[in-house]
């Protein structure tokens, strides 16, 4: 596809067996182009794009779409472990049904901090980190003995500028739809996500980004188990970017909860 490509969206695709939904079935997306698509969470896009991954109507072909996208999911680290120095399990790439991977779906199982190095790679338009959690090391009179910074271990080269934009341009818009960040200062890029495992228990509530939109700072992804719709991770999310950016409303509210966290615990 390229940033022209449009799909149809009219609530349900169906090219594959189970003809999957998208969430505003029985309503639909109308015509979607990427930007769009990720504005509005539109999986009947995606679906197209996996599917035609997997060779389309032509010659369709589930191990052939899972090798290309995760071609691309290799590229941006969500294969292997991000470097941090604590015990950390690795991300796990779909291994088959192509048309749901391309949306998160089939058995994709990523890890929040590989999310993060994801939002991150996006925010640079390609540079891909192994993370650290460590500054610096040093002496108890002070000495620095040793420092610790992010290492850069590959670079895509191979997404336009343009391409870049409409995918920035759609995170953009995400935000800017969303009531909890209406008026706030800082401008954010994100992506909403609700992973669902059984329809015995809530969905978890994802929520990946960056701030400031037009020159990052910092990353981030927030997951919370059982946290029912992507809403909660947004609000979340807020609160952390307005306490990095020192944004007193967040701080206070921040502070805020560590008191009634420390004053729980002491009660119980």
């Amino acid at each position: 596809i390229n940033t022209s490509t449009v799909f149809a969206c009219s609530g349900q695709f169906d090219l594959i067996s189970n003809k999957p939904k998208c969430w505003i079935y029985p309503g639909g997306h109308g015509s979607e182009n990427v930007t769009s698509a990720i504005k509005d969470s539109c999986n009947v896009f995606f679906y197209n794009v996996g599917y035609n991954l997997a060779g389309g109507s032509d010659n369709y072909n589930d191990a052939l779409g899972i090798k290309r996208l995760n071609k691309y999911a290799s590229m941006f680290g969500l294969d292997r472990k991000t470097g941090v120095e604590i015990d950390e399990n690795p991300s796990q790439l779909a291994t088959q049904y192509p048309v749901m991977a391309a949306i998160g779906q089939s058995d994709n199982n990523m890890t929040t901090i590989g999310l993060c190095r994801y939002a991150s790679a996006i925010s640079t338009r390609g540079n891909v980190y192994d993370l650290t959690l460590l500054d610096h090391v040093q002496s108890k009179s002070g000495e620095k003995l040793k420092s610790y910074s992010p290492k850069l271990t590959n670079q895509i080269n191979i997404v336009s500028s343009d391409q870049w934009n409409a995918i920035q341009t759609g995170m953009e818009q995400v935000v800017e739809n969303t009531s909890t960040y209406q008026g706030f200062s800082i401008k954010v890029a994100g992506k909403t996500g609700t992973a669902q495992e059984s329809k015995k228990r809530p969905s978890h509530s994802l929520f990946i980004g960056y701030a400031p939109s037009d020159n990052p700072e910092m990353a981030f992804a927030i997951r919370i188990p059982h946290g029912h719709g992507s809403a909660n991770a947004v609000a979340v999310s807020k609160d952390i970017v307005g306490c990095f950016f020192g944004d007193q409303a967040s701080i206070d509210k921040a502070n805020t909860l560590q008191a009634h966290e420390s004053s729980t615990a002491v009660g119980d």
